[in-house]
């Protein structure tokens, strides 16, 4: 398991909630949190942000290993 994995899972189980119930809130399928969790999809831009957005945090906290700054941005 690599560090998104076990971020993804601590901020469910920090919720207290089980992948369906999780699931159901963001808008996605639990078999779609399952493969989220377990590094198997990588999931869509929207699908990311609203998972950010449920978990109250920032896409950047969870999804990327360093905080993205301006010269990285100047990169892409």
């Amino acid at each position: 398991m690599t560090e998104l994995n076990y971020k993804l899972i601590r901020l469910r189980k920090d919720k207290g909630e089980s992948q369906a119930t999780a699931a159901k809130h963001i808008g996605i399928s639990q078999s779609m949190l399952a493969m989220l969790e377990a590094g198997d999809r990588h999931g869509s831009d929207a699908t990311k942000i609203a998972i950010a957005n449920y978990y109250g945090t920032s896409v950047e906290s969870i999804f990327f290993s360093h905080k993205i700054t301006n010269r990285d941005k100047e990169l892409v």
